[in-house]
């Protein structure tokens, strides 16, 4: 069977261009991180002191160690299961929410640090973290071996079967009556 000539074939992740996409994605995230952890430590500063700056840089260095570790478990999947990156992905941002969360509850007695700075900062680096990962991955269609400049089908190119003269949904009977 010949592939149809409006299909095109994806051409292989070449590796060079997947590490430059893997490195460009860990500079964004780095770089996020630390814009995104000044204003936090400065904030949990203000609000309660030392014990909130403690607070607040243990939370963001744990989204950002969570972070590297989804993004590594990431980059292994596309390296060597492909069918699995999406899941991977998927999976990653829900271990990632779980593990947030019993780390949490299990800091909630520790009296050396200001816990709803702890709770804020790691609230907001995570909801900015993942939604930014799921930005960047989206713009990045090669990590997951998709040619972005293959051409969609056209609703022309798959007509309707209402179109070969099958009957409408408004021709039909109603109320149980039957017509031949």
């Amino acid at each position: 069977m010949r592939p149809s000539p409006t299909a095109r074939q994806v051409p292989p992740l070449r590796s060079d261009t997947a590490s430059g996409d893997h490195l460009r994605l860990a500079k964004r995230a780095s770089g996020l991180l630390v814009v995104l952890t000044v204003p936090i430590v400065v904030a949990a500063g203000l609000y309660a002191s030392v014990s909130g700056v403690v607070g607040s840089l243990v939370g963001v260095s744990f989204v950002a160690l969570l972070f590297g570790a989804s993004s590594a478990s990431l980059v292994w999947a596309i390296d060597h299961a492909p069918g699995l990156a999406v899941a991977v992905m998927a999976g990653g941002a829900f271990a990632r929410l779980a593990i947030y969360a019993a780390v949490l509850v299990s800091l909630s007695h520790a009296t050396w640090l200001h816990r709803p700075s702890l709770a804020m900062a790691t609230v907001v680096a995570t909801t900015v973290m993942l939604a930014a990962e799921m930005v960047w991955i989206a713009r990045t269609p090669r990590l997951f071996h998709v040619d972005a400049g293959a051409a969609r089908p056209t609703a022309h190119a798959h007509p309707s079967p209402l179109a070969s003269g099958a009957p409408t949904p408004d021709a039909m009977p109603q109320n149980g009556s039957r017509s031949l």
